[in-house]
């Protein structure tokens, strides 16, 4: 292992955003530490230069903990983690059970915030690091349906624009990487995609769950976002070379051209209804130099 090798820590590495994300840093010279719930899935990358571990972000914390602390023994440094494992509910609100949302939550923002905290002590040592946590365009415009993912993924988006906040004096710099839909496993309904059950689900909501669950399976394949492409923008973006040279690791990144869309148009609504209602929220304040 030479100096000038970066390590990564990828999660949610069995396809996808993921494993791309992992064969381009091997194929660019860098050391990885692959990460799945199963590791002997695997094969393709460990062949390609890759090291699997088990990260199983639906564990308590401390078991997480000591996963990680396998997978930072493997080099001895980690220099650029991507907290990439997810997966998708569905079904409305109300229909939810509440171990249902606890299951999301673990899996999209407990289980990624325990791996962070695992590597935080060795990153801050170090002075110097890069925390990549894999958002969704969806939480800036939440589907009908699908709510729990998208808060999910808010959170997620939140908690890193504060760690940003309280670790740059560190030389540790944190994003959030916002894709749109790329044409991944992550709505194939046998894979990476639950659904209420079905004995839970409310007459009432019946036509909105359809039409998400539609939308959903027509969009699969069909998918703008290229995911080599994605992954190659990643890449250069966290190790600010190609088409990031010269430029700072962005707060968030918006990656495929409906990401971009999609949160340009959650800023300007949002901008316009703060505006809209600017006389009866600003008519709470003390008069000036009173």
């Amino acid at each position: 292992m030479s100096a000038q090798q970066r390590v990564w820590l990828i999660t949610g590495t069995t396809s996808g955003i993921g494993e791309n994300i992992a064969l381009e840093a091997l194929a660019r010279g860098d050391l990885v530490v692959a990460s799945s719930r199963n590791p002997s899935r695997l094969t393709k990358l460990t062949k390609a230069g890759a090291n699997a571990v088990k990260i199983d972000q639906n564990q308590d914390d401390a078991t997480i903990r000591r996963e990680v602390e396998a997978a930072l023994a493997v080099y001895g440094r980690i220099d650029i983690l991507v907290n990439n494992a997810a997966y998708v509910h569905t079904g409305t609100f109300e229909e939810t059970t509440d171990e249902e949302i606890k299951r999301q939550f673990q899996s999209n923002v407990f289980g990624p915030t325990s791996i962070i905290r695992a590597l935080l002590p060795h990153m801050r040592s170090r002075r110097s690091g890069v925390i990549a946590n894999v958002g969704s365009m969806a939480s800036w415009f939440p589907v009908p349906a699908c709510n729990l993912y998208d808060a999910s993924k808010a959170a997620l988006r939140l908690i890193s624009d504060g760690l940003d906040s309280e670790l740059a004096r560190f030389g540790i710099k944190t994003t959030t990487i916002e894709p749109g839909m790329f044409r991944t496993e992550l709505l194939d309904p046998h894979a990476n995609f639950i659904k209420t059950s079905e004995d839970k689900r409310i007459e009432d909501y019946r036509e909105m769950n359809e039409t998400t669950d539609a939308l959903f399976r027509d969009a699969h394949g069909k998918q703008l976002g290229n995911p080599k492409k994605g992954a190659e923008v990643i890449y250069e973006v966290l190790t600010q070379t190609g088409v990031a040279q010269g430029r700072e690791v962005p707060l968030v990144l918006a990656l495929g051209s409906d990401a971009v869309s999609t949160i340009q148009k959650f800023a300007r609504d949002q901008a316009d209804l703060v505006e809209s209602w600017r006389e009866v929220s600003s008519s709470t304040d003390f008069p000036q130099g009173k």
